[in-house]
């Protein structure tokens, strides 16, 4: 896979609109985010995933006072409270998780399980009735002969590393639907679309309110 350097992997990038825990099941799942309000989550996603549309390389006030503005726009007060690092410590925690995520390292996992997928198609593409016949050459001079039988061992062999197969592909097919929770953007469309993710997911808020 030829891989286009305006691209990058973006981690459990909040696309739809929709609550991270709703979007991708890995993070409903895990304990650190159990008892984590939905802003709350996108504010830690914001300061700790790595490649988060805020810059890493940004000073650290100045990277919360974003988050705080995009994930709390009708809460004044915990904007205040969250650019100034006030935040409980849950937050903290899952701020640290994120932190910790290799959204490259995931990227190179989902290249590999797809790889992963399409040999396992090749290797099933096999007519056991004909690709396992060898033919060999017995007798000399005028007993010479050629025998054409079936690989048994081999057919054997094929079959089990089929069967194999076959119970790997439920959790494979799993991992490609998931993707790793990874997502490919263009280094252009990366902040607008995830300002416009944010937006709709406080917009359906106030119309579920």
């Amino acid at each position: 896979m030829t891989e286009n350097i305006n691209d990058i992997p973006i981690l459990y990038g909040p696309r739809t609109g929709k609550s991270l825990k709703r979007t991708y099941p890995e993070i409903n799942e895990n304990p650190v985010f159990k008892d984590i309000g939905n802003d709350d989550l996108l504010f830690a996603w914001q300061i700790g995933i790595p490649g988060s549309p805020i810059d890493q390389d940004l000073p650290e006030n100045i990277r919360y006072r974003m988050a705080a503005a995009k994930c709390f726009p009708a809460d004044e007060q915990k904007r205040q409270r969250y650019t100034q690092k006030d935040i409980p410590d849950s937050v903290k925690q899952a701020v640290k998780e994120f932190e910790s995520k290799s959204p490259e390292a995931r990227l190179m996992a989902k290249q590999m399980t797809q790889k992963t997928f399409v040999k396992f198609q090749k290797l099933l593409e096999v007519d056991v009735e004909k690709d396992f016949l060898v033919t060999r050459i017995t007798g000399k001079g005028e007993d010479r002969q050629e025998v054409t039988e079936m690989d048994w061992p081999g057919r054997k062999n094929y079959v089990d590393s089929a069967t194999k197969i076959i119970e790997a592909l439920p959790e494979l097919i799993k991992k490609l639907e998931e993707g790793y929770g990874i997502t490919e953007v263009k280094r252009n469309d990366q902040q607008r679309n995830e300002d416009k993710s944010i937006n709709k997911y406080h917009q359906n808020k106030k119309e579920v309110s």
